[in-house]
């Protein structure tokens, strides 16, 4: 990710950010009432872009009876239901799939919205315009667009994205599906080989979809050429299955049953010449294949550049996530009394599973938001930082997600099993996205093997953080020393027994083996890394972001980036521990800190706990949780 910010720079930004100083306990409701503010503008300002448009489709959603939740639906109806939603969704023409190449942000904030509502639909969408049409908008050329984008906008002829494979999920290099190109014929040639090479949990293929993408290793001439992609039609107009096509449902899943995936075999389908999506590669009139990329390993890296955008959109479907869940849980602890009259948001362990992720929430919202603006400038020096920021900052959102909508879903007691308040089907359909759009720890291994290849990071151990003693004061700039530390500390462990490794090995290809091996052996810290990489880089961004906001948003942001950064540092003592930088007296100092800048967020009842769950702006008719209107009347509710 993008490097640390420098020290003038942090001084700058961290003046006057101590946690809780000299803050007594009974301080903390007239703390808390300084740092009001008003959700309307905080949403403004968290909102990225577009809001006009979000605003349109959030009401949209709202008020249109299709998209009230109904949990007594069968496997098929819930299908069908997600069908027709997302077929109303699309015929209000918020965007088009042309959007996703001239107005990026346009496109995904039009389908971030739909993960408000139902994450089925918002899946369904997904892998309809961003896989398949995204893939068409950047892989094809225009006769590809001329003949395919009209009809995916109207969901006439509708998408999907065949990729993996039962034998191959995040090696798609090694995917076994083969395209031979026959020029005699003018066509091309899918073929399943095995049953390995089967495409498998292919969105939109059990039941709905006509055509699809189909990632598959290309010969020509004898030679192969690595993987391509073809659009081939898996079933016609009439939702027939084509000829030497096999389809088979993957039936009920844990979660996201509104989508219909499905295993497709493809037993030697002709395709015609312009199946291939040719911008980066083609074969000529006399059957030579061509292309401006010479090496098949840079040529599968463009092949699968379009996964970005999806994966921005998972990451930003899991920050949304956790601003359902937590509003839930929040405002249902805030209201609900246990032993008396003390409410369940009064106590330390309910506030220490529920305010972190809070702050959490609004640090990655934050990083998001950067790596939209890095992605929306489009500049080839940019693409290794997009790939590293969005690997990086899916894993986190989605693994965040994990942890952060179990705490509510037990900060609710019983209440959370129940699937009317939200959080239940939350954790249920959105489970898999710590493993599709790239598997979590795959995602902060290439984080982290950036990192070690990073020969200024590697050359010698970083110099200890001076100043960063937390018994005189727990700072913005000493957490953010803190993270630089142990993110430089972990790359040089690991990136200098690389190198040690490769300078006594002999050639070339026995040292890459050599290092290969030293990175395979310490993959337990080479996550650690990724981790490391993406909380400094969330806590500096979060940092940068404040000064740019309203300045009575501030005071509550600063109190918010303190809780991410020292929470951030809590969570690794074991490192700090070890490396001698911190000792039990911090520590401790640090874990009062903690609990003072909690004291505030609940304080008054949790009113800026709730202030702050408001700043996201959910509209109320979506927010339709029984327990987060209140839970007394949730029997008349129902």
């Amino acid at each position: 990710m993008e490097g640390a910010m420098s020290k003038s720079r942090i001084d700058v930004l961290t003046r006057q950010f101590t946690a809780g100083a000299g803050l007594a306990d009974g301080d903390a409701a007239g703390a808390s009432q300084s740092l009001d503010f008003c959700p309307k503008a905080m949403y403004k300002a968290i909102v990225h872009d577009n809001e006009e448009l979000r605003n349109r489709i959030l009401d949209f959603l709202s008020n249109d009876p299709i998209y009230k939740p109904n949990f007594y639906l069968s496997l098929m109806d819930f299908r069908e239901l997600t069908l027709q939603r997302v077929k109303k969704f699309v015929g209000q023409k918020y965007f088009s799939v042309r959007d996703y190449l001239r107005d990026p942000r346009k496109f995904m904030a039009a389908l971030e919205c739909l993960s408000f509502c139902d994450y089925s639909m918002a899946i369904k969408s997904g892998v309809h315009f961003t896989l398949c049409g995204g893939t068409i908008c950047k892989l094809g050329t225009q006769k590809h667009h001329d003949q395919y984008l009209p009809r995916l906008d109207t969901l006439d002829l509708t998408g999907s994205f065949s990729m993996t494979e039962l034998g191959h999920g995040s090696n798609v290099m090694g995917i076994e599906t083969t395209a031979v190109y026959d020029h005699a014929r003018r066509e091309f040639i899918i073929n399943t080989p095995n049953d390995e090479a089967s495409k498998f949990w292919i969105g939109g293929t059990g039941q709905h979809g006509k055509v699809t993408t189909v990632f598959a290793q290309l010969t020509v001439n004898g030679k192969w050429e690595g993987p391509h992609v073809f659009l081939v039609r898996i079933r016609d107009d009439n939702l027939n299955v084509m000829p030497n096509i096999r389809i088979k449902d993957n039936g009920p899943k844990m979660g996201l049953n509104g989508v219909d995936n499905g295993q497709v075999w493809f037993d030697n389908v002709h395709v015609p010449y312009d199946a291939m999506l040719d911008a980066y590669a083609s074969i000529d009139e006399s059957g030579t294949y061509r292309s401006p990329i010479p090496s098949v390993s840079q040529r599968f890296g463009t092949m699968v550049g379009g996964l970005t955008t999806g994966r921005v959109l998972i990451g930003q479907g899991g920050v949304d996530a956790l601003k359902i869940g937590l509003t839930v849980a929040i405002r249902y602890a805030c209201q609900r009394p246990q032993f008396g009259n003390k409410l369940i948001m009064s106590y330390l362990t309910h506030q220490a599973r529920l305010l972190p992720a809070l702050a959490n929430t609004y640090a990655l919202q934050f990083a998001m938001g950067h790596l939209k603006s890095v992605f929306e400038r489009q500049r080839p020096q940019d693409a290794k930082l997009i790939h590293v920021l969005s690997s990086g900052l899916k894993a986190a959102a989605t693994w965040s997600r994990v942890e952060g909508l179990q705490n509510a879903r037990e900060c609710c007691g019983g209440m959370g099993v129940l699937a009317a308040n939200r959080i239940g089907p939350l954790l249920n359909d959105m489970n898999v996205d710590v493993t599709f759009e790239g598997d979590n720890t795959v995602m902060m291994q290439q984080v982290a093997r950036a990192l070690v290849e990073d020969k200024k990071l590697v050359a010698q151990p970083p110099a200890a953080p001076g100043n960063v003693s937390l018994t005189s004061g727990v700072t913005a700039e000493k957490l953010v020393r803190l993270l630089q530390y142990r993110e430089q500390g972990l790359a040089y462990q690991i990136g200098s027994q690389m190198a040690a490794a490769a300078a006594r090995a002999g050639s070339k290809v026995e040292a890459e083996k050599a290092a290969g091996a030293v990175f395979d052996s310490n993959l337990d810290l080479v996550v650690k890394l990724g981790w490391a990489n993406v909380e400094r880089f969330c806590l500096e961004n979060f940092l940068q972001t404040i000064p740019q906001v309203d300045a009575s948003l501030r005071p509550a942001l600063q109190h918010l980036a303190l809780l991410y950064g020292m929470t951030r540092v809590e969570r690794d003592t074991a490192f700090f521990l070890a490396s001698g930088v911190l000792g039990a007296p911090c520590l401790e100092a640090l874990r009062g800190a903690i609990h003072r800048n909690y004291a505030v967020l609940s304080a008054n009842n949790g009113k800026l706990a709730l202030k702050l769950c408001d700043g996201f702006g959910i509209p109320e008719a979506l927010m339709w949780a029984p327990i987060a209107k209140d839970w007394r009347a949730i029997g008349t509710s129902l």
